[in-house]
């Protein structure tokens, strides 16, 4: 159950988070409880927080998933590091987690066939629990389009982001076939049709953000952390989001963890869903695998990148008459 008695009296020798990098704004410190244990904290507001305004969210869904106890009903198998948290005074909010330290995979982390299917394993026992939120999750239409230019533009003109995300689509527009960019880019800007189209499949509580910074290994469990994306969708859609840079430099690849996903979803795998997840994801972040197809510099990951938009485009070649 949330702890309402945790605030920030309780919390000693804070200091920066160092190693952290992200999108979001939010600030993460690592600290102990007064009792000695150790946390790591997280603060974020709308005004600073980019992500947390671009998803739509006015406190942070993190908060408001532990608050209401969503956090506390999760399925065996899984859990969430958060313990305990607060409104603040500026507007923002506060989250208390346990600090999971090395036992946090991590960017850069290498999937053997095991581990990958580990963890398709936990995350479908959480799509399997059929979860419903009482609180307002992410819209699906924020999920799809959150590196929509106009939306980044209307929440803050002068984000760094931004530049980024526009080269990144106009790179997009060279390295992809025509028809392919065209669709993808008006979904980008307009993407109320694929949301409706997804929102048409059977649908339960996702995470938003399956990726191995987020995720911990404890026993056989897996800790989920970051849920400030989840969303009420296709339970595919959270394993096809793991797809764009999951499995970098692993031993099984996106084609393998797919049927391997479908495998042990069994009669819940919804064909018709992976391919509008599939489409979804790759309006999500395509620019972000343009802009590293054509600007990153170690030429071995130009060369993987510039494969991958390819696999990518091949997936969705089909089904972009969305538009």
């Amino acid at each position: 159950m949330p702890n309402s008695r945790l605030g920030p009296g309780d919390l000693a020798a804070l200091r920066s988070l160092d190693g952290h990098a992200g999108m979001s704004g939010a600030s993460l410190l690592r600290g102990t409880l007064t009792d000695g244990r150790p946390v790591v904290v997280k603060h974020s507001t709308p005004r600073t927080d980019l992500f947390q305004s671009l998803l739509g969210h006015p406190v942070g869904l993190e908060y408001v998933l532990w608050e209401s106890g969503v956090l506390s009903g999760l399925p065996a198998g899984i859990a969430t590091a958060v313990i305990g948290g607060w409104l603040d005074d500026d507007g923002g909010s506060t989250i208390v987690m346990d600090d999971l330290g090395a036992s946090i995979l991590g960017w850069g982390y290498t999937f053997t066939a095991v581990d990958a299917r580990w963890f398709v394993e936990r995350v479908n026992d959480l799509h399997a629990a059929q979860l419903r939120p009482s609180v307002s999750v992410t819209p699906l239409e924020n999920v799809v389009n959150t590196f929509a230019p106009s939306r980044i533009r209307t929440v803050d003109p002068a984000a760094v982001l931004l530049t980024d995300v526009e080269r990144g689509w106009a790179a997009f527009r060279t390295l992809c076939p025509a028809a392919i960019a065209d669709a993808v880019t008006e979904l980008v800007e307009h993407p109320g049709p694929l949301a409706r189209a997804l929102e048409s499949r059977p649908s339960t509580f996702c995470h938003g953000d399956v990726a191995a910074v987020n995720m911990a290994r404890q026993g056989d469990g897996l800790v989920l952390i970051d849920w400030g994306q989840a969303f009420i969708g296709p339970p595919v859609l959270d394993i096809v989001r793991f797809l764009p840079s999951g499995l970098r430099d692993s031993a099984v690849d996106r084609d393998w963890l797919l049927a391997e996903y479908a495998g042990v979803a069994g009669r819940r795998f919804d064909p018709v869903a992976l391919r509008l997840a599939l489409l979804a994801t790759l309006v999500w972040f395509g620019w972000s695998k343009a802009l590293d197809a054509l600007e990153h510099p170690d030429p071995r990951r130009r060369a993987d990148e510039v494969d991958g938009l390819a696999w990518w485009c091949a997936r969705v070649a089909d089904i972009t008459d969305l538009t």
